[in-house]
């Protein structure tokens, strides 16, 4: 019951405090370009949601190795991009092989994969010091902080649409890196963050 309870916590606070997504700005481009498609949400999320959860499984089975705490930021980073680009490959198979996947969705799958956020999970895991039910609901909990943030993103830019008020030099991407960086300002505040120090 108790890893129950830590996975669940984590995964709340991973998309309400610590939105990745909107405090610290990864995953934001695919957000915005999700954000124009309500559709792909769900889709998009969970494929973020599944590398996030497995590369943070094995990241975390990899951190219990000794002598891995000991090496450099730069070998962490390429262990864990080994990790990212094999679980990338045997999943893009399996979808290729076994389901038959499109190229399309195999395009889809690849940036949902190789996206920033997904690969800062392991990163955030391991200077946390998550356990292993942390790690899955830090995973679980980044796929849904991202679709928390592409529905804000997407209801925002409805709204800045069909604002008569702002001026012609604002529409469009200028409004839209506004209200992105007001949103951020605010998911910062919730996450305690020092901004100017």
């Amino acid at each position: 019951m108790k890893m129950i309870s830590d996975l669940l916590i984590t995964a709340l606070f991973t998309v309400f405090i610590q939105n990745l997504v909107l405090s610290s700005g990864l995953g934001m481009s695919e957000a915005i370009r999700v954000s124009t498609r309500p559709g792909t949400f769900g889709r998009f999320a969970l494929m973020i949601s599944g590398f996030s959860v497995v590369t943070s499984v094995i990241c975390s089975l990899i951190n219990t190795v000794s002598g891995f705490a000991s090496l450099p930021f730069a070998g962490k980073a390429a262990v864990y991009a080994g990790v990212l680009a094999g679980v990338y490959i045997i999943a893009a198979l399996i979808m290729k092989i076994v389901f038959r996947a499109s190229d399309k969705l195999l395009g889809t799958f690849g940036i949902a994969a190789l996206n920033t956020l997904v690969f800062a999970v392991p990163f955030i895991n391991e200077s946390a010091a998550y356990s292993f039910a942390d790690a899955i609901g830090s995973g679980i909990g980044a796929g849904i902080a991202f679709v928390l943030a592409a529905a804000l993103i997407s209801k925002g830019s409805e709204a800045l649409e069909r604002n008569e008020s702002i001026p012609e030099a604002f529409r469009g991407t200028p409004s839209m890196l506004i209200y992105v960086g007001l949103l951020s300002l605010a998911f910062a505040g919730f996450a305690d963050s020092t901004l100017f120090a």
